[in-house]
């Protein structure tokens, strides 16, 4: 793991590191057209910093009054290793229409962390989109951000459960993918298709390829997730024209248009270990010479030159020369134009293993590691109020222990809940690179039998990588980055604008303070389109910020600040399913068991804990001086005060105004320009209003007695008082300052469990009706790839499942799923019998 970089530092670290040179291999002498791509593709900028979020759920279903629990892993995307570079991850839960329900920043420390929403009582049935992303992300597009799909029913009102879609969206459709690109007339051409239904989820169909004579060139029939291929030759002239039988009718979609010169790939896996790339071209081009680029996340496998023969040649690339994941296969002509795109998955051969074994104390049932599997009724079961235990191992793929950083999931599986098809593998190896939603995506890795393989080949010729364009690398396209990472805190964008032209003013030195007794100070220039960005430490919690300019035309400019969320949104967002009205009675079940948890155990529920613990010193550090008003006589009036104790300050008046003067410490000789004056952190620009405060409401005086730089702000000196309260002692802002509302980092909430350690405990009258009864965002396992959790089961009977996420430091992705049951005790076997096998 690397150590979190300072902001002012991010740009010199992505410039300096980022852009180094990743290792690839050749199989042939290149020449300059090799070298020229490879030089290309290794300067482009976008290479500086690619960042992948992964944030494990809880669960995918809840109730109005629920709570989402999540931990968000924040990763390089070339390796999948944690990455430090941001400190806040913005998390949001967005309806149909794209508008945040709810919304906040965590606080990531060493790429993790996580956080908790409160689901209100007035939030409305239906499917939610759950999304999260950083600063630096917002760079890219928002397709990229991490998205997935949790359904909410609100059952303290009326509502009824929804069985429609949004309007606007078809019944069904189908859409054309030539491989590599495009169809050339003359040339086989294999074409891939995926029929959806207007949730965008796969269906079956069949259909035929006609002419424009009506006579029949293809057919083809949907595999998996409504996904298949065919292969035809177009023919020069003629246009063609699917017929398609789907389960709610029939489709006539036109196919994409052939082009008369032109290039075509072809990819097939010669053996297990080797796959071939055909390509073949319409015409003799001058320079016979073809390029074959690959690449997986940006690291160059392979760059291949060879000359068409009879308009035609051949690769073969070493599957073995491939990282896990998705690789980019790229062919340029002899002009280094690309012309043909393909992509291949290579399932995952590095991955974390984790295994759940229950302790002596429980049983649970078996499973295949990373599956899914249901419940099985016949297994041993524990009794309500019952202490589980589960040990943990993580392993990496030769079976050697490795420390890993995991979170965990216990919660019960029902009609209204299943297993979570997401998981931080398939996300980080397979989803993240793709636009668009991809169906059950836990399949593709789930076994490698030929029909998960084509399965596989068939999403990537059907599911747009859209990461980089190639004429932004060929050209050198220099992107401009708006936003920063924000590694030690947030960074508050404002605009400053004169209120009468509505245009930026001159360049000037803007304030943000954060007022209280442990406060935040930042300065900004403006710049040429009025832009600020305030660097700001981490703070916790709803707080006021106060936004000013030190100048005296002051009321003549508005400060506006930026909403920091993103406000860029995919394309097409995933509509989800129809509620199910059959939900009813599982529905009323759940519901009470909701509203008998908040009644009995809100305050347990809903308890925050404390806050990191903040630097109580000044921005400032160790004043050079320290006055606290207590240890002296009191004064009726500030400027006593200042007069009488306060000896490495002056106060005087010049040209009518009221002017603070601190005396240099080194020179012991007071400084001739103003001092940077405070009141809980927020600047003062007016002698006589410091003046002006009641000194019964002041603590602490600070002064700094030496030359001070913040930022583009240098003063000679600081004065900083500090009241009681933090409330600013009864100070009045300036009319031209701007107080806003913001949300620092989210207070973390702690997960309740009720522990039934004794007789009385167990035999409580108070119901246990929780669903959830574990969730644990921190579960590392030690240098031997251990750990254990435990947890006590509710009154809730039925099957559990056990849902293990996570990450070693270098890059190993797994996971793991368990069930057990929980029966009455009339009804549970033995729970300390031995555990099944895995």
């Amino acid at each position: 793991m690397t150590n979190p970089l300072h902001p002012y530092k991010t740009l010199q670290f992505l410039l300096a590191f980022f852009l180094s040179l990743a290792g690839f291999n050749r199989s042939m002498a290149q020449g300059a057209g090799a070298d020229s791509l490879a030089a290309a593709f290794n300067r482009h900028p976008d290479r500086w910093l690619q960042e992948k979020l992964f944030l494990h759920v809880d669960k995918t279903f809840y109730l109005a009054g629920e709570i989402i629990w999540f931990k968000a892993y924040d990763v390089d995307a070339r390796d999948n290793t944690p990455l430090s570079i941001s400190g806040i991850a913005y998390v949001e839960l967005l309806d149909r229409d794209q508008k945040a329900v709810l919304q906040s920043r965590i606080e990531l420390n060493n790429g993790s962390g996580n956080g908790s929403f409160r689901i209100p009582s007035s939030i409305a049935t239906g499917h939610y989109t759950f999304r999260a992303y950083t600063s630096w992300m917002k760079n890219f597009s928002p397709d990229f951000y991490f998205h997935q799909q949790l359904t909410v029913l609100n059952t303290l009102n009326n509502e009824a459960p929804v069985d429609s879609p949004a309007p606007g969206i078809p019944s069904s459709a189908i859409r054309f993918f030539p491989e590599g690109g495009n169809m050339v007339n003359g040339v086989p051409s294999e074409v891939a298709f995926k029929a959806t239904d207007r949730f965008d989820n796969g269906i079956p169909c069949s259909g035929t390829i006609i002419d424009q004579q009506k006579d029949t060139v293809a057919r083809f029939t949907a595999n998996r997730f409504g996904m298949g291929h065919f292969t035809f030759t177009p023919v020069r002239g003629n246009k063609y024209i699917a017929l398609v039988t789907a389960p709610d009718g029939s489709l006539t979609e036109k196919l994409p248009d052939a082009f008369d010169q032109g290039m075509v790939m072809h990819l097939d896996e010669s053996d297990a270990h080797h796959l071939r790339i055909t390509v073949r071209s319409a015409s003799m081009a001058a320079d016979p010479t073809v390029y074959l680029f690959v690449h997986t996340r940006h690291r160059i496998r392979s760059i291949e030159a060879r000359r068409l023969e009879a308009n035609q040649t051949a690769f073969v690339i070493d599957k073995d020369s491939l990282d896990d994941g998705i690789s980019h296969i790229t062919l340029f002509t002899a002009a280094r134009t690309p012309v043909c795109e393909r992509l291949f998955c290579k399932q995952p051969a590095r991955r974390l293993h984790i295994d759940v074994n229950s302790a002596p104390s429980a049983t649970t049932s078996a499973a295949t590691p990373g599956v899914p599997t249901p419940g099985d009724p016949t297994r041993a079961s524990a009794a309500p109020r019952t202490k589980l235990s589960f040990d943990l191992t993580t392993t990496d793929p030769r079976g050697r222990p490795v420390p890993a950083d995991l979170s965990m999931s216990v919660f019960l599986i029902d009609s209204l809940q299943s297993i979570p098809g997401e998981n931080i593998l398939g996300y980080l190896l397979l989803r993240s690179d793709l636009k668009g939603k991809i169906q059950s995506p836990e399949a593709y890795f789930a076994n490698s039998d030929p029909e998960t393989l084509q399965a596989l080949d068939d999403l990537m010729l059907t599911q747009g990588w859209t990461r980089f364009r190639w004429e932004d690398i060929l050209h050198d396209k220099q992107p401009v980055f708006e936003f920063l990472p924000e590694s030690d805190g947030p960074i508050i964008h404002a605009r400053l604008l004169d209120k009468a032209t509505g245009r930026p003013p001159a360049p000037q030195i803007g304030y943000l303070s954060v007022p209280g007794r442990q406060f935040r100070l930042s300065t900004a220039l403006s710049r040429e389109d009025g832009s600020l960005n305030f660097h700001v430490d981490r703070f916790y919690g709803n707080r006021e910020v106060i936004l000013q300019t030190h100048n005296p035309a002051d009321s003549n400019y508005r400060i506006d600040v930026s909403n920091p969320f993103s406000d860029r949104f995919p394309s097409a967002p995933d509509a989800g399913a129809p509620l199910r009205t059959t939900w009813k009675n599982q529905v009323l079940d759940r519901s009470i068991a909701v509203q008998a948890e908040n009644a009995y155990r809100v305050s347990d529920k809903y308890h925050l804990l404390p806050a990191p613990g903040n630097d109580t010193l000044g921005f400032y550090g160790t004043a050079d001086r320290q006055y606290n008003l207590d240890d002296y006589t009191r004064f009726v009036t500030m400027d006593e005060v200042i007069r009488e104790f306060v000896d490495n300050v002056k106060v005087r008046s010049q040209s009518g105004k009221t002017v603070f003067r601190v005396r240099n410490a080194l020179f012991n000789l007071f400084f001739e320009d103003d001092p940077l004056l405070l009141i809980d952190g927020v600047p003062v620009f007016s002698g006589e209003k410091v003046l002006a405060l009641n000194p019964l409401r002041i603590r602490k005086i600070d002064v700094v007695s030496h030359r001070y730089y913040l930022g583009p702000s240098i003063t000679d000196g600081i004065v900083s008082l500090r009241s009681y309260d933090g409330d600013l002692g009864g100070y009045q802002l300036d009319p031209g300052a701007v107080v806003v509302q913001f949300n620092g980092l989210q207070e973390n909430r702690e997960f309740y469990s009720p522990v039934y350690e004794s007789a009385a405990q167990v035999q409580s009258p108070l119901p246990d009706l929780r669903n959830q009864l574990l969730w644990r965002p921190d579960v590392p396992t030690d240098s031997g790839g251990k750990g254990r959790v435990s947890l006590y089961t509710s009154d809730m009977t039925g099957t559990f499942a056990v849902v293990v996420q996570g990450l070693s430091g270098d890059g190993l992705a797994g996971y793991a799923v368990r069930t057990f049951r929980v029966a009455p005790a009339s009804h549970a076997k033995d729970p300390t019998g031995p555990s099944n096998p895995q």
